[in-house]
């Protein structure tokens, strides 16, 4: 209670409260000081039993927070009982982004609120939840921005609004205050699991608009560090899962870069040939 009280109502996501009220079900009668290793790695089989590696993992996390701030506030004075408690290993973060073809076919399947979402989302790399809280004052049309105020990592950010998706802000008819996209989450759900459904792109999430996004720019951009920026990621680890797209494009930026060099191929190689020829035969 103290916990929550004093810094877990404080944290973004709603889910750390679900799991919270989890872990007091299970142990909130117990004093602190009579939870031991094996009561935490019980409790961690039990999640990992009927969930995902990365779900057991956060309720572990969340445990590992209440004891170090049980010993931040004196109220707890022995080792972290966590840190004995092995994490499972997390399977990769799934890559699934659209081609080409296929935006073009979710687009002209989708309905006519859902469509304007899914355009923001294509052409900024938003969170659904930034779409859907967006409001007009945080967009600044004759400029050009879109501010985002509140994200998932804490800090503020600002993204360029696309030509494209000033002609669809402008299309909703701009407001002085009040919500961009007023569509509740369920109805989106709906909408784009139909969309999909309809023109046959399967395992496939809101999600991975934003990998869509990701995906497209560095391809066309080589340029990491701004899609990091544009995302809102907290550091490069998190972008770099992208750098593999770029392999191909690379290979035209070093082509770009040796035609730069004054290094005569031909001549060069014809210098060296008489060199190599003892070599090759002895």
């Amino acid at each position: 209670d103290k916990f929550w009280d004093l810094h877990g109502q404080y944290l973004r996501s709603k889910s750390w409260g679900l799991m919270l009220r989890e872990i007091r079900t299970c142990m909130g009668n117990r004093k602190i000081s009579g939870i031991g290793p094996a009561d935490i790695q019980h409790y961690y089989n039990r999640i990992a039993a009927r969930a995902s590696p990365s779900t057991a993992n956060r309720h572990l996390t969340l445990l590992c927070s209440i004891f170090n701030k049980a010993k931040a506030w004196r109220d707890f004075h022995d080792d972290n009982p966590c840190r004995e408690v092995k994490k499972q290993r997390e399977p990769s973060h799934r890559m699934r982004y659209l081609s080409y073809e296929e935006m073009g076919k979710i687009l002209d399947a989708s309905h006519s609120r859902l469509a304007p979402i899914l355009s923001c989302a294509l052409l900024t790399g938003m969170r659904r939840g930034e779409i859907l809280g967006l409001r007009w004052e945080s967009v600044d049309i004759e400029r050009g921005v879109i501010y985002i105020l509140q994200s998932k990592s804490g800090k503020p950010r600002e993204i360029p609004i696309a030509s494209k998706l000033r002609d669809i802000l402008l299309g909703l008819g701009q407001k002085s205050q009040g919500l961009v996209f007023n569509l509740p989450v369920i109805m989106l759900r709906r909408y784009f699991d139909k969309a999909a459904r309809d023109v046959g792109i399967t395992g496939f999430r809101f999600h991975d608009l934003r990998h869509t996004f990701a995906s497209h720019f560095v391809m066309r951009t080589n340029d990491l560090p701004t899609l990091q920026k544009l995302l809102g990621h907290s550091s490069p680890a998190m972008t770099q899962r992208y750098a593999h797209l770029s392999g191909g494009h690379l290979a035209s930026e070093m082509a770009a870069f040796e035609s730069a060099i004054p290094i005569p191929m031909a001549a060069a190689a014809a210098r060296l040939a008489p060199r190599m020829a003892p070599a090759l035969n002895s």
